[in-house]
């Protein structure tokens, strides 16, 4: 008899510490739009080092269409909510998309 293995995703709280490890070591790009976004709606990048940091995710995560591992986290920082969507690709490295 041969086991059938069913992939049921990736875990909030799974997700949640990989983004907090991999915003501490450096390990992200930030889209064209992203930094974009970032200066028209005048946020720091203090903030958003601190929301990926220690954010929670509210949204995902969900496969999008590259296959990475999409979701937004948030957390209030200098008394403004900020929300990240970022993309995690191959469990090793996180693409900034937007900022809300």
């Amino acid at each position: 008899m041969t086991a059938i293995v069913v992939a049921f995703g990736l875990p909030r709280p799974v997700a949640e510490a990989l983004i907090h490890r991999l915003a501490a070591e450096g390990k992200y790009a930030r889209e064209p739009v992203f930094n974009e976004k970032m200066a028209l709606r005048q946020f720091s990048m203090r903030q958003v080092m601190e929301t990926l940091k220690g954010g929670t995710i509210n949204q995902g995560p969900s496969k999008d269409e590259c296959g990475d591992w999409r979701c937004r986290i948030k957390r209030r920082v200098a008394g403004r909510l900020v929300r990240i969507v970022v993309a995690i690709h191959a469990t090793d490295f996180l693409y900034l998309i937007s900022i809300h």
